[in-house]
């Protein structure tokens, strides 16, 4: 949808405070009665906002995986690229802001939904090959996800992200190097 494109655009440019319906309305080229047609106010814009930014991420992590056929590796393949999202303007500020705009707990389903899902098939496939510690999957899962999440966090907020993003990726890296078989 055009809105969402520009509302995620400007969104990318100076976060939340740089969404406002009229900006968005002319920069898709609609009245701001057409905006309010689609959403009942901004935060539901903004709100929109977050989910196409969450689901792109998810799609990178899917595109990412493709064609991989060892489970391992394709686990690694998106924990990959979710994190090489994190060095992207809109993704970055949607890392720092969500919580603010959703409220915490709204912020963490919305990212389950597109990439916690990803992770817990991931986890399942690399435990049916017999090669991960025998562990509470559903636990591991947070855990791995708590462990993605500061590491996102700590891109997006870094002064040096693309360093913070080669250091966060070779220590998920170690650490899930000690739950193989």
């Amino acid at each position: 949808m055009k809105l969402i494109t520009h509302a995620r655009r400007l969104f990318a440019r100076g976060g939340q405070a740089a969404v406002g319906v009229i900006e968005v309305s002319k920069a898709a080229g609609v009245t701001t009665g057409a905006l309010y047609h689609h959403f009942a106010n901004r935060h539901d814009l903004l709100r929109a906002v977050l989910e196409d930014v969450a689901a792109s991420v998810g799609e990178r992590a899917l595109e990412a995986m493709k064609g991989c056929d060892d489970p391992w590796e394709r686990l690694l393949l998106g924990i990959t690229a979710v994190l090489d999202a994190c060095l992207e303007p809109d993704v970055k500020l949607v890392y720092t802001e969500a919580a603010s705009i959703l409220g915490l707990e709204k912020w963490r389903a919305l990212e389950e939904s597109k990439t916690g899902v990803l992770l817990m098939e991931g986890l399942r496939a690399v435990a049916a090959t017999g090669k991960l510690k025998p562990v509470s999957l559903p636990l591991l899962a947070a855990m791995v996800k708590g462990a993605v999440v500061e590491a996102a966090m700590s891109i997006t907020r870094s002064k040096h992200p693309k360093k913070t993003r080669r250091e966060a990726g070779e220590l998920l890296s170690a650490l899930l190097q000690g739950l193989r078989v």
